[in-house]
């Protein structure tokens, strides 16, 4: 009776410690590998990024033909420039400067597109952006409280 009950007890154990071992591949990538995984999706030409972000902006800025025509060569130029920083990130620059590139783009971009869009369409992307802003700042909020409760319960 007792090699019985030896028998099946060892049985069970050994099952449960073989079922305990099924993970997915997912699940055993490091963190950081998780952040960066936005599916099998490639990441898209210079000349896609502008074509959709001058859509989208067609699309809610009511634009006209010319001013199209002008934000999708705006836009072009802005993602070679952004796409030129990211091939640049891996070198030996400093943060600083990268950051005051990134800076000083932006503000390049920006002035380019207020002589494009005429002052209600500007007010209202400038509008749009805010609310962006706040919505970004809003999830941030959310993980920020997420993590300290994470913390609190360990």
């Amino acid at each position: 009776m007792k090699k019985i009950v030896v028998m099946l007890t060892l049985g069970l154990l050994v099952t449960g410690s073989s079922f305990a071992q099924n993970t997915t591949a997912q699940e055993n990538k490091p963190r950081t590998e998780h952040r960066g995984h936005r599916g099998d999706k490639a990441r898209k030409s210079p000349e896609e990024m502008a074509t959709r972000r001058t859509e989208k902006m067609v699309q809610t800025l009511n634009l006209n033909k010319s001013q199209q025509r002008k934000l999708q060569a705006l836009n072009l130029k802005r993602a070679q420039e952004m796409q030129a920083m990211h091939a640049k990130r891996g070198e030996a620059t400093s943060r600083q400067s990268m950051r005051s590139e990134k800076k000083a783009s932006k503000a390049r971009y920006e002035a380019e597109l207020k002589d494009i869009l005429n002052k209600k369409q500007y007010a209202k992307y400038e509008a749009q952006r805010e609310e962006m802003r706040a919505r970004q700042e809003q999830k941030h909020e959310h993980r920020k409280g997420m993590r300290g409760e994470r913390h609190q319960r360990s």
